[in-house]
């Protein structure tokens, strides 16, 4: 009976525990949901100062940078466009693979361009300019599918061409630039060029 007693003792005192640690987790819980309300009030007073901070942006940057993903060019090409052309901080740089040859793609065009929309929307960029390249793998499967490079050449600028007309069509109001870039291998380092395309 003793035993019995005992048992129900530390049970009682067990209850009180589980009660108590119920009744603190209770607590805790009404205080994080109340912080998440302020902070998801915080969110919706700050979320709306940016939308008044878009709305009245009217100037992001100058340039939007359309160029292929080839790992190989990456420094080269943004060397050309922060020094070369003198856009250092002033543009957006979308990088896809192949450059403009999803673009010409009927199937992936429209994402594509919807893509470039929301840089030429909320940036307000005066000027489009594209850049192909030589030995482009993901857009033409690279220099081996030309008999030579004068047929890569022409190949390429003859799309670049095509991309310039679509971007004039969906955007008139903005100049579109293209570029050819190459690498030529001379004392153990490669030499990068960026030909304009007229």
């Amino acid at each position: 009976m003793h035993y019995i007693k005992k048992i129900l003792k530390k049970s009682k005192a067990v209850h009180i525990i589980v009660l108590f640690i119920t009744i603190m987790n209770i607590a805790k819980t009404n205080n994080v949901f109340a912080d998440t309300e302020s902070k998801d009030v915080g969110k919706i007073k700050k979320s709306t100062k940016y939308l008044k901070f878009f709305d009245e942006k009217t100037h992001w940057c100058d340039a939007l940078v359309i160029t292929c993903s080839d790992f190989r060019f990456t420094t080269a090409t943004q060397e050309f466009i922060n020094d070369r052309l003198g856009l250092k901080g002033n543009y957006d740089y979308i990088s896809i693979p192949g450059s403009i040859h999803n673009l010409l793609n009927s199937k992936t065009r429209s994402i594509v361009l919807n893509t470039f929309g929301v840089s030429v929307r909320l940036h307000h960029v005066k000027r489009i300019i594209i850049l192909g390249h030589q030995d482009c793998n993901a857009g033409y499967g690279g220099s081996k599918s030309f008999s030579e490079p004068a047929a890569e050449y022409k190949a390429i600028c003859k799309d670049l061409k095509k991309a310039r007309r679509l971007m004039r069509i969906r955007y008139p109001h903005l100049k579109v630039y293209l570029y050819y870039g190459t690498v030529l291998f001379k004392d153990h380092q490669r030499i990068y060029n960026f030909k304009q395309i007229l």
